[in-house]
Formats: structure tokens, C-alpha cells, sequence
């Protein structure tokens, strides 16, 4: 590959030398002796293409042909191909990239300044041999004319051919070594495939044969589709067809192995499906509480069948319902929601017959079906109470007897010896002088054994280790001394040891602490799942001590405040964001007056958003829940805007008759004496008084459309339609104002709309918009579909709406016109209300737009789907 790189201009001056040599071959005679052809044109594309190391070889190779073929021209016709073989170099140094875009004018251009220098080669031959005015008559017309046309035409077309050889062979490249699995195939079989596609195993069926992807399904449209192999592989392939320049169909295949992401979803079912196994299964029992109104959604058989209700009496009521004392249950709710879960709590369970069982219970928040829930789980403990209380009753005689019995030491000592911790005393020669019956337990032998034996032959596992150490260290300093540590014999027991020193020798006490020290552990473990409960709540949370010092905050209070967890913790809440008066006084009544507080909030600070915010005293400070309810603030304003609406139908639909009839009977009379002769001086008066009534009935008509409470009928029929049949009367509206419109209808589906009303829509919101622009201002109706609605946009140029009228447009009776009624665009709220429309409108001070948003039709939406 060097060696062609190296020698490539070489190589290519030998090709356009004999190009060359072919050219000459085929001449033109002009005189005796002498001929013309163009090889001027050979050798400026060899200068132009190779340079000037390919128009060297090339001239020498033409000129020793040109040499040797003789004639009275062979100094003329050497000079022309050495004189053409520098031009082309030089354009192709100076001129390469300067034809872009101009390339017929620039090498016709060319044509022209090669043929004048041809010409000038001509002459110059043509005075030495005298006969210049005969060859120039003979040559010159047809070198202005066809070198101009042929070097247009042979190097537009090298143009081409090197663009086109060119994206070609950047399209392979891109195929070929891309990072992505890339195929291009047709009915035939593959036409490229890249090279990360070729090296993986598992796609060698579909490289081999294309055909499985079903080429006649997917040719003229995009598929996204799944294979499932028989040995295992989940493949998923996105194809699209495109027309190749052979006017046949080719497809274009993007493949993913998806392999590892179907297997974890089989992981996460089967996941699931033993925790339903465990949880119907399990010997415990086990239910399911809704967090939001505390009622059961599931319950295990054990739970069904200890409380003796069937599944249909306990699912859908609260655990009240069925027999759990309150108190007893705010009591766990309490303690859920202050501590995020609850452990092992005695409570009572009442069966469906009355009787009362004592219970251990463990309740911890969990996600179904994206609600939050209470797993509680209970044991019963009724038999173990009772046998406690037996013990302890058994225990009580027991030690009366001993008290009644003995006085003395011995009775210390029995004592001692029953007790359930291990007791034993060492001499100051490290033996046994006294174990009780724990310690034959704790030390594997028998009393009899370890009596006035050395502990430490006794027990060599102790050397070197913590209770070596502690009791030199007490004998020494005849100090107690107290640690802790596992066995040396049971390993996995931890105690807590305690070595008395006396004259006499060490007293040495073993208190078993193995289940305190898990209990330990679990209360971490609950706090830390505590904190991830917190954590993963969509509500904000935070705690404030008394000082008002932020100690606790969660993932959505930081994202709500827009500051990190470390700018936040240890700052006071006042340094942090400014609270508004209503948010001081409510912590100050929950820090002060230990009570929770419920309310909302507007927070300016805060982008004006309002919030649900919650607040719970504890023992140092506070609590605080808050949740964005921006989004349910406008919909209660605008089910408080339709309420207004509605009243004012209502109104209008009371008065409007009644006023109408005896603004007729005035109309009638003020037309008869305007008739009369008597009343000729009056006529205009009249005819104004009339024009006056005609103005009232049509803002009584306007005014009783907001009161129709019959449904509009509604067909198929396309916006665009009704449009188009409008735009020539909104066209003459705007030419008479001498403003403008435009309409750039989009593809939609046909809508279930009442022609009239919604022609009444558009010509209402149209003619406020021309009223609102300047002359020469432009009026834009667009009609398009976005995310499955039809949605309708008409925009104007006008100065906008001020924000403080914006949240009143669509009020009877509100206008900002001279001669408004204020009905206009209520009615057109009326009229997008009875077609399940949506009316949203953007202002700023350079114009304002209306959004008019229709649901399509389920039917219509399929068929779109289809279309699309």
C-alpha cells in the first residue's frame, strides 16, 4: 500500500501520457503537414488532478510521441503540451476549492483562457512557418467554441464521479467500522455489514440470512421488532427501508442483543412471585394496610385463620372495623410515622368471637403498585405469656420455700446459684473455690470437676486473650474491672464480665449480653432503613431543632430548595430561604405551643409555587412534610372560573326572554311612526333608536348562547375545512383593514364538532386579533397535531395582554374594548367546553396566541396511528 502511495502520481502521469498519445492520434488536419486536437485538455486535467509530478510525466511521454511523429508543427505541439501541462498544475494549486458552487461558470471560464493561450500558440508557430493567417482563419473559431464546452463538460464530469466514488466510499467506511451493529440488506441478501456486527457469534443466523427479518414486511415502512432465538438470545432490531439508485427496496438494520435485560426481568417476576409465596405461605401472620385510609388490601391464611374471618370480611375495612382497639392503633401509627417502622411492639388481637390474644408486631412501609402500603406482621405470644406467668409464679413459691427453709449464707448462695447469669470465685492461687450451675454450663464441666483446680490448666483457651489481661490487671490494681467479649469457649456468645478483686482472691460475674447486643444492631439497622424511607419519599421532608438549625433533610426538600445537602445541614432555616409571615408564625406555634399544624403557603422565593406544608413538633424542634400543589391551585381557579360561567348562563337565561319581547314591540312602533308622514323630521332619530335595540338583542343573543345547556350537535368533520371555507371572508376583513393573514393548514384527523359553533369560535378569536394588531400586521393560523390532539394556534402581533387581565379573559363581561360586551370570548369558552376543548393563551408584549386543543376520537386516533 507505501509503495502504491508513493508511486501514485507517477503512475497516473503515465496514464493521461498515453491518454494523451490516444487524444493526438485521433487529430484534426488543418493544412498540409500540420493538425489540431485536445490534448490541451489532457494535459491541464493531469496538471489539475495528479500535479505537478503527474504533468511532468505525463508531458515528457507526449512530447517524445509528439517528437517522433514529426510534421513542420512538432515545436508548436511540444510547447503546447508543456505550456498546458504547467496551466493545469497551477489551477490546481491556486484554484482547486474556488469553483464551489460556481463550477459551470468557473470552467467555462477556463475553456476560454485555454483557448486564447492555444491560440497564442498557434500564432506564434504559424509566423515562423508563414502561413499564420491561414491557420488562424482555420482554428480559431472552433477553439473558442468547443474547448470552452468540452473542458466544461469533462471536468463537471471528473466532479461528479469523484463526489460520487467518494460518499460512497465513506458510506462503507461508516458501515463497516462503526461501534454499532449496522446491516444493509435487500431481498437478496446482505449488501454491507459492519465490522462488530461480523465478530459476534450470536448474530451469524441473520447475517447469513437477512430473510428472517421478514424483508417483505417492513419494505416502505420503520419497524421496531423483537427475535427470540431457539438457543436463548433476545435480539431487538429497529429496520428501515430506503430506495437504493437501482429503484429497488434495501433495508437498514440497527441490532442490539437484549439478552441481559430480559433475564432480569425474569429475576425481578420471579423476585415477586416468592414474595407473594412467602407472604401467603409463611407461618406467621401477615397483612397488607393502604397507607392513604389505613383499609386492608391483602391478608395471609395464618392471619385469616387465627382471627376466624373469611378474606371477604377483612378486605377493604380498617383494622377498627374488625376489632382493634383505637387506641391501640393510632398508637402504631404514630409510632410508624415518627420512627418509619415498628418492632416487635406487644399488642392484643381480637378474634371474630371475641376472645383477646397478646401479639408481637413488626409493621414497615412498602410500595405496591406504586401506593404506599403497611406490611404488618404479628406473632403470638398468648401460650409463651402464660408460661412466662407461670414461671414467674413457680419461681416466687420456689424462692419462699428457700426463704422459709434458710436465714443463712446458704441461702445467698442458693440464690447465687440459680441465678441465670454465671458466678465464680478463684483463690489467690487462680483456683476454683465456688461456680453455681450457670458456670458448669458456661465452662462444659461439672462442679465436682473445676473445684480447687487452676483455672488455667483448666482452661487454656483463656491464655492470651482479654480475660488473661483483665484479671492480672484487677488482681493488680485491686480495682473491678468490667469489659466485654466473646467466649473462649462459645465463641459466638458475647458477655459482659465483671472481676471483683478481695484479699481472698477474684469474684468473677458473666452476664450473657448476645441478644442486647443484636437488639443494638437492629435498632442501627431500623434507623438506617428509617432513613432510607426518608430518603426515597417524593414528599419533602426536614427537621429543625429549637434553634432553628436545619438537622435532617431528604432528596426532595434538597431538590425543592435547589441546594445541596451540605449547604443546607447546621444553617438556620431564616439564612437558608426567606419564610413568609404565615410559615413563622406556624413553626413558631409548633416549637413553642407543641402542637402539628396544617396549611399552604405561597412561596415567592421559590418561583411563587404553593405548597402543602405539615409540621410536627418532637423533642428538639420539629418536623416538616411539603409538597408542590402549584398544579392543583390552577385547577381549582379554573373550576372557580366555570362556576362563574355557569352563574352567569344561568342568569342569562332567566332575564334574557323576558327582555327581549318588549324590545320587539318597541322596535315594531319606532318603525311605524318613522313611516309616517308626521314623523319625517324624526326619521333619523328613529332609525338610530332601532340601530341602538338591534346592538342590545344581539348582546341578549351573545349573552343566551352562555346559557344553552342543550348539546350541540356534533359529526366528523375536518378543522381545516371550515377553515378554508372562512378564509376568504377573514381575507377580505383583513384586506379592508389593510393587514393580513396567513394559514398553514397541517395533516389532521377528522373531529366530532358543531360547524356554527366552532365557525363562531374562530371568527370570535380572529377579529379580536385584528382589532388588537396595527396595519400591516400579520394574523397566523396554524392547525397541526401534537401529542395525540388536534391543536389549533391563531397568533397575533398585537401589543399582548397585560398578566393582570390575562387571568381574566373569558369572564362575561370583562373587555378592555370601547364597544365590547365582554361576551365574545366566553362564548368561545362555552363553545371549546361543549366540544371537550382546551383554551390556553400565551402573551408577551410582542403578540398574543390562543391554543385551542381538541381530544381526537378514539376511531380517528387509530386511524392516524395507522397513517403515521
Amino acid at each position: 500500500m507505501s509503495i502504491q502511495r508513493k508511486y501514485s502520481h507517477h503512475i497516473l502521469g503515465v496514464l493521461f501520457g498515453l491518454i494523451t498519445i490516444f487524444v493526438m492520434t485521433d487529430k484534426i488536419m488543418i493544412t498540409d503537414g500540420r493538425f489540431f486536437d485536445f490534448r490541451h485538455i489532457t494535459m491541464t486535467m493531469a496538471g489539475f488532478i495528479g500535479g505537478p509530478v503527474t504533468a511532468v510525466v505525463a508531458a515528457i511521454i507526449s512530447s517524445i510521441h509528439r517528437y517522433n511523429v514529426g510534421g513542420s508543427g512538432s515545436i508548436g505541439g511540444i510547447a503546447n503540451i508543456i505550456v498546458f501541462a504547467f496551466f493545469g498544475s497551477m489551477i490546481g494549486m491556486r484554484s482547486k476549492s474556488r469553483q464551489n458552487g460556481k463550477r459551470v461558470l468557473f470552467w467555462f471560464t477556463i475553456g476560454i483562457v485555454m483557448a486564447l493561450i492555444l491560440i497564442i500558440i498557434v500564432s506564434i508557430n504559424s509566423l515562423l512557418l508563414n502561413d499564420s493567417e491561414n491557420v488562424l482563419r482555420t482554428v480559431a473559431g472552433p477553439l473558442l467554441i468547443f474547448t470552452p464546452i468540452a473542458t466544461t463538460i469533462i471536468f463537471n464530469y471528473y466532479f461528479w464521479m469523484y463526489e460520487f466514488l467518494g460518499k460512497a466510499s465513506m458510506l462503507n467506511t461508516i458501515i463497516s467500522y462503526s461501534p454499532i451493529n449496522l446491516m444493509i440488506f435487500d431481498a437478496d441478501g446482505p449488501i454491507l455489514i459492519s465490522e462488530n456486527l461480523k465478530k459476534q457469534c450470536q448474530f451469524s443466523p441473520y447475517i447469513e440470512n437477512p430473510a428472517l427479518f421478514s424483508f417483505d414486511n417492513i419494505c416502505r415502512n420503520q419497524q421496531h421488532r423483537e427475535i427470540v432465538t431457539e438457543d436463548g438470545w433476545h435480539f431487538v432490531a429497529d429496520l428501515s427501508s430506503f430506495l437504493m439508485p437501482n429503484g429497488k427496496f434495501a433495508c437498514i438494520a440497527i441490532v442490539k442483543d437484549a439478552t441481559d435485560e430480559k433475564r432480569d426481568q425474569e429475576k425481578l417476576r420471579v423476585a415477586i412471585e416468592r414474595f407473594s409465596k412467602a407472604f401467603q405461605l409463611g407461618p406467621h401472620m401477615m397483612s397488607i394496610i393502604r397507607k392513604s385510609d389505613h383499609r386492608y388490601v391483602d391478608a395471609n391464611r395464618r392471619f385469616l385463620e387465627s382471627k376466624g374471618f373469611t378474606r371477604e370480611n377483612v378486605i377493604g375495612k380498617t383494622p377498627t372495623e374488625i376489632g382493634v382497639p383505637i387506641s391501640e392503633w393510632e398508637e402504631i401509627i404514630e409510632n410508624l410515622e415518627e420512627q418509619g417502622s415498628v418492632h416487635n411492639i406487644e399488642g392484643s388481637l381480637v378474634t371474630k368471637d371475641g376472645s383477646v390474644a397478646t401479639i408481637i408486631l413488626s409493621a414497615e412501609r412498602i410500595q405496591i403498585n406504586d401506593q404506599e402500603c403497611i406490611l404488618l406482621a404479628y406473632n403470638d405470644i398468648t401460650e409463651m405469656k402464660r408460661m412466662q406467668t407461670d414461671r414467674v409464679e413457680q419461681l416466687t413459691k420456689y424462692l419462699t420455700l428457700e426463704a422459709d427453709l434458710s436465714r443463712s449464707n446458704q441461702f445467698i448462695a442458693d440464690i447465687i446459684n440459680t441465678m441465670p447469669d454465671a458466678f465464680y470465685v478463684l483463690d489467690d492461687q487462680w483456683r476454683f473455690t465456688f461456680l453455681n450451675k450457670k458456670s458448669e454450663q458456661l465452662l462444659l464441666k461439672t462442679r465436682e470437676e473445676l473445684l480447687y483446680r487452676d483455672f488455667w490448666q483448666e482452661m487454656p483457651s483463656a491464655r492470651g486473650t482479654l480475660f488473661e489481661l483483665n484479671y492480672q490487671k484487677a488482681r493488680n490494681d485491686c480495682v473491678p474491672i468490667t469489659f466485654e467479649s466473646l467466649g473462649f469457649i462459645h465463641k459466638n456468645t458475647c458477655y459482659q464480665v465483671t472481676a471483683y478483686p478481695s484479699q481472698l482472691g477474684l469474684s468473677v460475674y458473666y452476664k450473657d449480653i448476645t441478644e442486647r447486643k443484636l437488639s443494638s444492631e437492629r435498632l442501627m439497622e431500623s434507623q438506617k432503613q428509617k432513613n432510607s424511607i426518608l430518603e426515597s419519599m417524593t414528599d419533602c421532608f426536614l427537621a429543625i431543632d429549637k434553634d432553628w438549625q436545619v438537622t435532617f433533610i431528604n432528596r426532595a426538600a434538597e431538590k425543592a430548595l435547589g441546594k445541596t445537602r451540605d449547604e443546607l445541614l447546621g444553617k438556620k432555616m431564616p439564612d437558608i430561604i426567606k419564610l413568609n409571615d404565615i410559615s413563622l408564625q406556624k413553626f413558631n406555634e409548633v416549637i413553642n405551643e407543641r402542637k402539628s399544624v396544617n396549611y399552604e403557603s405561597l412561596s415567592k422565593t421559590l418561583g411563587n409555587t404553593w405548597f402543602e406544608i405539615s409540621a410536627y413538633p418532637t423533642e428538639t424542634g420539629l418536623t416538616c412534610y411539603f409538597r408542590d400543589i402549584t398544579s392543583r391551585k390552577k385547577a381549582d381557579s379554573e373550576i372557580a372560573r366555570l362556576d362563574r360561567l355557569n352563574l352567569v348562563g344561568q342568569l342569562a337565561a332567566g332575564i334574557g326572554h323576558e327582555i327581549r319581547n318588549p324590545m320587539t314591540t318597541v322596535r315594531g312602533y319606532l318603525q311605524l311612526l318613522g313611516e309616517k308622514p308626521d314623523y319625517a323630521a324624526q326619521k333619523s332619530t328613529f332609525e338610530l333608536m332601532i340601530s341602538e335595540l338591534d346592538r342590545a338583542n344581539s348582546i341578549i343573543t351573545e349573552f343566551l348562547s352562555l346559557a344553552q345547556t342543550k348539546q350541540a350537535e356534533l359529526k366528523s368533520l375536518n378543522l381545516n375545512d371550515i377553515l378554508n371555507n372562512l378564509y376568504p371572508l377573514l381575507e377580505a376583513d383583513t384586506f379592508t383593514q389593510n393587514k393580513q393573514i396567513s394559514f398553514i393548514p397541517g395533516k389532521i384527523p377528522n373531529l366530532e364538532l358543531n360547524g356554527k359553533e366552532i365557525t363562531q369560535l374562530v371568527l370570535n378569536i380572529i377579529r379580536n386579533g385584528l382589532e388588537a394588531m396595527a396595519e400591516r400586521g400579520c394574523l397566523t393560523v396554524r392547525s397541526y397535531v401534537e401529542e395525540n390532539q388536534v391543536v389549533l394556534t391563531i397568533e397575533d402581533e398585537g401589543c399582548g395582554i397585560p398578566p393582570e387581565d390575562l387571568k381574566k379573559v373569558g369572564t362575561p363581561f370583562f373587555t378592555t374594548k370601547d364597544n365590547g360586551t365582554g361576551l365574545g370570548l366566553a362564548t368561545c369558552y362555552k363553545i371549546a367546553e361543549s366540544h371537550n376543548a382546551k383554551i390556553q393563551i400565551g402573551s408577551s408584549s410582542s403578540g398574543t396566541t390562543f391554543f385551542i386543543i381538541f381530544p381526537i376520537p378514539e376511531k380517528e386516533k387509530e386511524q392516524h396511528e395507522m397513517i403515521a
